[in-house]
């Protein structure tokens, strides 16, 4: 079957659902950039069927009049609304369906649903109303802390939208009544060909009046029940004033939901600090350290402590909430957005003291101890701890570092390498009874790692140079893994169970062994972004892959799935069960590599690090493909081909709305010999962005002109100027749609 995406982004769940349904489909991706891309799109794919994952934007009436398109929505049958997972987690349980009246009298039950769902209906003229092909369901605890919308998002909701995608394309075409189009037809209900067209589509058109069974909005397809989570209503978007929240009468609880409610798009608009700005983080401190109970330095809102660069605030029930992230307020007049930074870095740059009085903060809140990094006992903000574990004669390490939608900054990584310097250090340490046998790199749940911090770099006064700072740093920890633990014998594992991009997979792949959850989505190209790429990747990718299939991996730039990276030998093992399972499963499988040999006579111990026979892992090998990769990352850092990088990371970090569908996912529109930008050779040349500038700085020089001229004859001056978040510095930055304006919209 012929398959359409419309997307407003091409994301986590896209790109999922896209690997899924590729394996017996042909998809296509557009994004949904205006109706008449839209209708284009259709009139070149010519759809069997068309599928919206994600997609913030009315479907054209000229489109689902002609092909049956379904949309995806984030809630179960009944539910409407473009902010579904927000109104879950701020404790919305369907009892009242006055959307107004629950808001103004704050009737949300701060326990909330014990279900949520999935909805694969059919696009007609009223939003999130049409006909259910099918929908899933799933647990939902909305006073889990490390569940955010982003998180739920990118894990059962995903899921869930994956299995009833998969029942309703069965469902159509169990109903359809197959009728061929037309060769070339344009939008408009296809007739049938004639038989002997030899062109005639096999499949034929699927009609946009197939009936759905009623039965399909009654039951799940997973467990086939009836939703479990109560009462669904149409809710209106949840504005940005509607989260805000007073911690001198809101309970931790209640804060922590509202901030997770909004996380990662828009953040929840507070005045906490002062000016209002985007939250982010939502952890609660639990502690009941007697320091707490100091006179001035407990009363709701101040600040009782700063770790790794997350603020902690006290709440009125003597407990505290972690603000992670911030992310300043775009007004009228910003041209783009504003980064979203670490709190306490972007707090300072602000000009918003953390002092109280005439001295620092009081740390009421203790330090997790870091020393022995291990997890702390009761409820905080911590990024990266140990668990050692024995398993009869073997004594592992098993490492997590959970950093915010997997980006790693250079102060994370610097605290990653000391945490990988202590693990060494127990290596060998003689008070321990058993030596370490291996490292597990756990990562987070929801991302493993993405790489570099392109969000700091951006509001960096000098972003060049924070780049190189960031890269080095993480070239420190991938070194760890490939020098310093081999030397002293411990093995180094990858379970990578959340997604991993970029730098993210070049650090899994360092490892002797990568296992993978079979849910993830890898993106190992940095070349969309406009880099080189390090982390040593030139050595572990064609030691793994081969050098074609490495090369491959870096120019494709279109995601893997973990059997599509288990192929290539970016991963060795895949781990088929569920995600709530996954952590068990790592660990059974770890086990299960080291006792297989001692298990069965006469088979020889697995050979760990096997792709390393193919690559100089030597000291000086080593040295050789960090100066090299970095040679070039100088590149794409100041030399005149950093304009690739710069421009891409300002317009991710700033969602900046694109112009076209790359080519390499709207497959409907690349004809013979069409390619992107970033798939050519010329891309790495500093001579073509060399010419490239000369003649934009032409261009750019003319249109000034006659625009300086214009503007002076009518009094007015419209440069558009941004400083540099966190900054003082001045930068030219050309005003931009955000992709998801309406969500920053206070």
């Amino acid at each position: 079957m012929k398959i359409l995406f419309f997307c407003t982004a091409h994301n986590s769940l896209s790109q999922r659902l896209f690997l899924v349904l590729s394996r017996k489909h042909s998809v296509t991706v557009e994004y949904a950039l205006s109706p008449e891309r839209m209708i284009e799109a259709a009139n070149l794919a010519k759809p069997h069927l068309i599928i919206c994952p994600f997609l913030t934007s009315l479907v054209p009436q000229q489109i689902y009049d002609a092909y049956l398109t379904l949309i995806v929505h984030p809630g179960p049958p009944g539910d409407a609304g473009p902010s579904a997972l927000d109104w879950l987690l701020m404790g919305d349980d369907g009892t009242d369906a006055d959307s107004e009246r629950l808001l103004s009298e704050n009737r949300f039950n701060p326990v909330g649903r014990s279900h949520w769902g999935v909805t694969v209906l059919q696009a007609i003229g009223k939003f999130d109303a049409g006909p259910v092909w099918a929908f899933d369901q799933f647990h939902v605890n909305i006073n889990d802390t490390s569940v955010t919308k982003s998180s739920l998002y990118r894990g059962p909701v995903t899921q869930a939208a994956i299995a009833a995608t998969v029942a309703a394309i069965e469902r159509i075409e169990a109903a359809a009544s197959l009728v061929r189009p037309p060769s070339g037809a344009p939008i408009s209900p296809p007739a049938t060909p004639k038989p002997e067209d030899p062109e005639a589509d096999p499949i034929g058109h699927i009609s946009p009046s197939l009936s759905a069974d009623a039965a399909f909005a009654e039951l799940s397809v997973s467990i086939s029940e009836p939703f479990l989570g109560g009462p669904t209503h149409h809710r209106p978007l949840l504005k940005a004033a509607h989260r805000n929240f007073d911690v001198r009468k809101h309970t931790a609880s209640t804060i922590s939901r509202r901030i997770r409610s909004a996380d990662s798009q828009p953040g929840c608009l507070s005045d906490l600090f002062g000016p209002k700005l985007y939250l982010y983080g939502g952890m609660i401190e639990s502690s009941s350290s007697p320091s707490s109970s100091i006179r001035g330095y407990t009363l709701p809102g101040s600040v009782i402590h700063v770790r790794d660069e997350a603020v902690c605030v006290a709440t009125c029930d003597n407990k505290g909430i972690w603000i992670t992230h911030i992310r300043q307020v775009k007004t009228k007049t910003d041209p783009a957005l504003w980064p979203k930074v670490p709190a306490a870095s972007g707090l300072e740059q602000l000009g918003i003291s953390l002092v109280q009085g005439s001295s620092f903060y009081i740390p009421a809140v203790p330090q997790t101890p870091s020393e022995h990094w291990g997890k702390s006992s009761h409820s905080t903000f911590q990024e990266i701890w140990v668990d050692f574990v024995t398993e009869g004669e073997r004594r592992l390490a098993y490492l997590y570092f959970d950093f915010y939608n997997g980006a790693m900054s250079t102060g994370q990584c610097r605290r990653l390498v000391q945490c990988l310097e202590y693990i060494s250090f127990k290596a060998t340490d003689p008070t321990e009874h058993l030596p370490l046998t291996a490292v597990v790199l756990m990562g987070g749940n929801s991302y493993f790692s993405n790489g570099i911090h392109l969000n700091v770099i951006e509001a960096a006064g000098d972003p060049a140079l924070e780049s190189w700072y960031n890269i080095n740093a993480i070239n420190d920890v991938v070194e760890k893994l490939l020098l310093d633990l081999p030397v002293r014998g411990v093995t180094t594992i990858a379970a990578i169970r959340g997604n991993c991009a970029a730098g993210g997979v070049a650090l899994a792949a360092a490892c002797d062994v990568v296992l993978a959850g079979q849910h993830v989505v890898l993106n190992p190209a940095y070349r969309a972004l406009g880099l080189y790429g390090s982390e040593f990747h030139s050595i572990s990718y064609p030691g793994r892959c081969g050098a074609e299939r490495a090369k491959s991996a870096l120019r494709s730039m279109t995601p893997l799935s973990a059997d599509d990276a288990l192929s290539m030998g970016l991963v060795d093992h895949v781990l088929r069960v569920s995600a709530d399972l996954l952590d068990g499963a790592v660990r059974d499988t770890v086990q299960s590599l080291f006792s297989f040999a001692e298990n069965v006579e006469g088979v020889p111990s697995p050979k760990f690090g096997a792709w390393k026979q193919n690559a100089d892992t030597s000291p000086a090998g080593l040295a050789l493909a960090r100066a090299t990769e970095l040679g070039q990352m100088s590149m794409d850092f100041w030399s005149a081909r950093s304009e690739r990088y710069h421009s891409r990371r300002r317009d991710f970090v700033r969602k900046a709305k694109p112009s076209s569908t790359p080519l390499r996912f709207a497959t409907h529109r690349r004809q013979k010999g069409m390619t992107d930008e970033e798939e050519q050779d010329m891309f790495d040349s500093v001579e073509w962005f060399v010419e490239k500038a000369a003649h934009k700085l032409k261009q750019d020089m003319s249109e000034r002109m006659i625009r300086v001229i214009n503007d002076f004859s009518m009094g007015n001056d419209d440069r558009t100027r941004l400083a540099s978040p966190m900054s003082g510095t001045d930068v030219n930055i050309a005003k931009s749609t955000p992709i998801f304006g309406c969500y920053y919209n206070p």
